[in-house]
């Protein structure tokens, strides 16, 4: 037997590992993007920028084109982050010039000098001095249409502060959608790795769903492949179907061995009864010791069928068995007024069953109607090719709301008490279901009519076909 894994453990490991994986990816794009050159990422923020501060490009009052400055951040905020275009340190200059190159407008610091190029609307990168001659900056040119100017912007490639602002903010721009697929993969693998780890779990739910009160004997929860936190819990629910298992047993063996002590006080009943003279009260005895003889059996099929008693399911001929039941009671019923039926008893039908267990239901039905129906009325017992035994009567019925299924023990469909006890139908139900079929209540115009429906035996079936 395997060791049982740890749930919690398994998550923490799986979080672990996500959690490195992420540091990893992120690690490896940062990596790509110093790789690539750090001026490759400060020339993709400059052209950005131009091309977002293109719209800052108005006329003023004289009609000459100039820059309308964007709102500069507070001098109180740390001074790496202070003004983009002014201040004591200033990441950008600018100019606006005309095709002439004649500056239009300017900014305090860092305006790049030179003449403007082609009228292209995308961004052009270039390097050059400045127009107060402090050196050599990086400038991205844009060529704007609507006003016919060039808009220059500059920024001095040996400003370590601008470079890392451009960095973080390129980086995050694109760590946004890294990120978002990391977390939509992190959510997807943990997900999985949840679902995977609850597997044993679900296969121990399913076995619970097979467990039946017929199969007590030897279906118990197989916990091996759970989590270690769900074992106690296994092991506490195999301990309680013990437990009930114990209990049927016990309740079996007493309706067992009640029923055999049973029978001899009223064999006894039954010889002092007959030796009387008849009258009304020596044959409504009679009539009591009967029923409650008759209660006796019913209450050993009872146990047994409950008990777990092991039945030999094998594969029979339905006409067969169903033949010799009614050989050996036709001649009961037939001379008590009833008329039996019997049609395609002769099919090859092939069921999986026991034929203990057919006789003990038709051997109840043929009782019922020996009980409820007046004489004269007539039984038909036929078999048709899907493997379903009907058996149907022309007596009164049963009452109106009796159930069709899933019929319970000691409920009669009349008040007399010495009619029946009520288990019949039940122990034909629990027959049936013992032989992996089914028992049921058709609806009928007159008298009643059940439903047994067998399991086939399939392999025959494969084996013509094969």
């Amino acid at each position: 037997m395997r060791r049982a894994y740890r749930l919690d453990v398994r998550l923490a490991v799986v979080v672990t590992l996500i959690s490195a994986l992420t540091l990893v990816g992120a690690g490896t794009i940062l990596s790509m993007e110093f790789t690539r050159g750090q001026f490759a990422i400060e020339e993709r923020g400059l052209s950005t920028q131009v091309e977002e501060w293109a719209g800052s490009l108005r006329y003023n009052h004289g009609g000459m084109v100039v820059f309308d400055r964007p709102a500069e951040p507070s001098s109180e905020i740390d001074p790496p982050y202070t003004g983009l275009l002014s201040g004591t340190r200033p990441v950008y200059g600018y100019t606006v010039t005309d095709a002439t190159g004649a500056v239009l407008d300017r900014s305090d610091v860092n305006a790049p000098a030179g003449r403007p190029g082609l009228a292209d609307p995308e961004p052009v990168l270039s390097s050059g001095p400045t127009l107060d001659g402090t050196g050599p900056v990086l400038i991205a040119e844009l060529y704007v249409p609507e006003f016919g100017v060039w808009l220059r912007l500059a920024r001095s490639r040996s400003d370590v502060t601008a470079l890392t602002n451009a960095f973080f903010a390129q980086s995050l721009e694109e760590l946004g959608w890294a990120a978002l697929a990391m977390l939509v993969v992190m959510v997807i693998t943990a997900v999985s790795i949840v679902r995977v780890s609850l597997l044993g779990l679900r296969r121990v739910a399913a076995q619970a769903e097979r467990i039946t009160f017929d199969n007590l004997g030897h279906e118990r929860l197989a916990g091996s492949s759970a989590p270690a936190e769900v074992q106690p819990l296994i092991a506490a629910v195999n301990h309680a179907l013990d437990s009930i298992r114990a209990g049927a047993v016990a309740q079996r063996d007493f309706s067992i061995h009640a029923a055999h002590e049973l029978r001899t006080p009223l064999a006894d009943l039954k010889l002092r009864l007959e030796g009387f003279a008849s009258n009304p009260d020596r044959d409504a005895a009679m009539q009591d010791v009967d029923a409650m003889a008759r209660l006796i059996e019913q209450l050993l099929h009872i146990a047994r069928l409950d008990g777990g008693t092991v039945f030999s399911l094998q594969s029979l001929h339905l006409g067969e068995a169903v033949s010799r039941v009614l050989q050996e009671e036709a001649s009961r019923l037939v001379s008590g007024g009833w008329l039996l039926e019997a049609g395609g008893l002769d099919l090859p039908v092939q069921v999986i069953g026991d034929s203990t267990l057919i006789a003990l239901i038709l051997r109840n039905l043929l009782e019922n109607v020996r009980k409820h129906t007046p004489p004269g009325s007539n039984v038909r017992v036929s078999i048709s090719n899907d493997g379903v035994l009907h058996f149907t009567d022309t007596g009164p019925g049963l009452p109106q709301g009796f159930p069709c299924s899933d019929f319970a023990r000691f409920v009669r469909g009349n008040d007399n008490t010495r009619s029946g006890s009520g288990l019949g139908l039940s122990i034909c139900e629990t027959a049936m279901r013992r032989m992996r079929g089914t028992f049921s209540l058709e609806p009928a115009a007159g008298g009643a009519s059940f439903r047994m429906a067998f399991s086939l035996d399939r392999s025959l079936e494969i084996g013509r076909i094969h």
